[in-house]
C-alpha cells in the first residue's frame, strides 16, 4: 500500500480496515483478523497495522477482548464524531475555526424548527441555566458546563439525534479550548443567551431569530476573526 500524500501510513490503514470491515458485513462482537492476517492483507507493516486499530479504540469502533482478540463494538454517533474531531484537530489545529462556523450554520439552520418544537417546560429550564450561567459567570468567569446544556435543551426538542451527536461533538473540543483568551469576553456572552431566552419566552420568533443571530455575529464565529471579543 502506497502513502497517500501527506497522510500517514497508519490513517491510509484505519481506512483499509474500515472497508475490509464494511466487505465482511462485521457485526458488533464479531472479531477483526489478527495483526498479521491484516499485514498481509493490506501490505502494511504489523505495527502500522497496531496503530490504525489503536486509533480505532480510542473511537470506540473496536475493543481489544484478552484471549480472544479485536472485537467490533455498537456503533455510536456520539463517540465517533467526538473523537473523529479530537483526531482532526491534533492534525491542524486551524481546523478548529471551520468547525465554529460548523456550529453556528447547524444553529442558526435549524433554530426555526427548535423554536416550534421546544416546550414550555424546557424553555422554563433554559430561563434557570442562564440564571445559573450568569452566577457561575461572576462567581468564577466562566461556564462552560451550563452553556453547553443550554443549546442542548434549546435543540433537544428538534428531534434530530444526528445533530444532536454533532454538536456535542464540537462541544468537547470547544470547551476547554483557548480558555483564557474566552474568558475577558464572556459577560457579553451571558447577555446574548438570556435575550435568546426572553424571546422564547415571549414566544416572539423574530426577537429569537434576533437573538440567535447576534450569538453568531462576533467573537469566534466570525470567519478569519483572531480575537474572542464580542460586541
Amino acid at each position: 500500500m502506497e502513502e497517500n500524500g501527506r497522510e500517514k501510513r497508519f490513517i491510509v490503514a484505519f481506512r483499509e480496515i474500515h472497508d475490509y470491515m464494511m466487505r465482511h458485513q462485521l457485526k458488533p462482537g464479531d472479531l477483526l483478523p489478527s495483526e498479521a492476517e491484516l499485514s498481509r492483507e493490506i501490505g502494511v507493516s504489523r505495527n502500522v497495522i497496531r496503530e490504525a486499530i489503536k486509533s480505532m479504540e480510542l473511537m470506540g469502533m473496536v475493543e481489544a477482548c484478552p484471549g480472544r482478540g479485536t472485537e467490533i463494538r455498537e456503533f455510536s454517533l456520539d463517540f465517533i464524531f467526538r473523537h473523529a474531531l479530537f483526531f482532526r484537530m491534533a492534525e491542524d489545529e486551524s481546523l478548529v475555526r471551520q468547525m465554529f462556523d460548523i456550529r453556528k450554520t447547524l444553529e442558526l439552520g435549524y433554530m426555526r424548527q427548535a423554536f416550534d418544537s421546544i416546550p414550555k417546560e424546557k424553555i422554563a429550564k433554559m430561563r434557570e441555566i442562564a440564571t445559573q450561567m450568569r452566577s457561575s459567570w461572576e462567581e468564577s468567569g466562566a461556564f462552560a458546563k451550563e452553556d453547553r446544556e443550554f443549546h442542548q435543551t434549546l435543540f433537544g426538542s428538534v428531534g434530530n439525534p444526528v445533530l444532536m451527536s454533532l454538536l456535542d461533538a464540537i462541544w468537547a473540543v470547544d470547551t476547554g479550548y483557548q480558555l483564557e483568551e474566552k474568558l475577558p469576553h464572556l459577560a457579553s456572552s451571558v447577555v446574548k443567551h438570556e435575550a435568546i431566552v426572553d424571546a422564547l419566552e415571549e414566544y416572539d420568533y423574530l426577537k429569537f431569530a434576533h437573538a440567535m443571530y447576534r450569538h453568531y455575529s462576533s467573537g469566534k464565529y466570525v470567519p478569519k476573526n483572531d480575537t474572542y471579543e464580542e460586541y
